[in-house]
């Protein structure tokens, strides 16, 4: 057990995987950046999987039914009790599960301002992570934003797509407008995911993503079966622990994550 003070000097840092849309891969790049943040024995990381559909929560402790669970979980850090992570099939990871009666926490004003309160970040970086990596929904609201507020890094996946870079300019705007001032030291990197770069589109999109924004946009991430293959295991695995995944993929996905997390 940590002394107080070892967990007044302990360095969390909190990475948000968001964007305004479903299905850029969040929950794959949430549950390979946990993965990343284990660099030896001692390290500890805890995943808060604010999604209600909870895949994140699914896989990390191969129990499908894990969302029918509303007690306790994520919805703690909202209700003001003490957080109780749970340990996973994943050795050195921690979780705060989700589950399908999250919704409930959008519209619950005590549960906005318990969010949005300085306590909450000082109560998260108590606990003694190395890191904490947040997988969130993509519909606006409380689950989506606040923690923006939290963080120290916002990573922003997106598909080559006009809808996915339109989800990823709203992530920008709302931490323009509603997030800097609360939270000023807040970065960001985008990660382009799923290019099919033999499609025409594919590149052109890739492309204005990196003239727009520059070396923001850290990697692309090409549409590789092995990583939903490594991700579909019992229990599940990162793709660089996929023996059947090609070298290149292995460790195009082991060093872009670990850039992510010493960002």
């Amino acid at each position: 057990m940590q002394t107080k003070k070892a967990q007044k000097n302990h360095k969390t840092k909190i990475i948000v995987v968001i964007n305004q849309k479903g299905g850029p891969g969040k929950t794959t790049l949430s549950f390979h950046l946990a993965h990343a943040g284990i660099k030896n024995e001692h390290s500890k990381v805890l995943c808060l999987d604010f999604d209600s559909q909870g895949n994140l929560s699914q896989y990390l402790t191969d129990d499908l039914d894990v969302i029918a669970k509303t007690d306790g979980g994520v919805g703690s850090l909202f209700e003001g009790a003490v957080p109780h992570p749970s340990k996973t099939t994943h050795p050195q990871i921690d979780l705060l599960h989700g589950h399908r009666e999250l919704d409930r926490y959008d519209s619950d004003q005590a549960a906005e301002d318990r969010a949005y309160s300085q306590e909450m970040p000082e109560m998260l970086r108590s606990l003694g992570y190395d890191y904490i990596v947040i997988d969130t929904p993509p519909a606006v609201g409380l689950r989506h934003l606040a923690p923006l507020f939290w963080a120290d890094l916002a990573v922003i996946p997106l598909e080559p797509a006009v809808s996915g870079i339109t989800g990823f300019q709203n992530v920008l705007r709302a931490i323009d407008e509603s997030i800097s001032a609360l939270n000023p030291k807040l970065k960001w990197v985008g990660v382009m995911n799923r290019a099919n770069m033999r499609v025409k589109s594919h590149r052109e999109k890739d492309a204005w993503m990196r003239e727009t924004y520059g070396d923001k946009i850290l990697a692309t991430f090409t549409t590789r079966t092995g990583v939903a293959d490594a991700m579909e295991e019992s229990p599940a695995r990162p793709v660089w622990a996929h023996r059947g995944a090609p070298k290149e993929l292995r460790e195009q996905w082991r060093d872009i994550c670990t850039q992510i997390i010493e960002k």
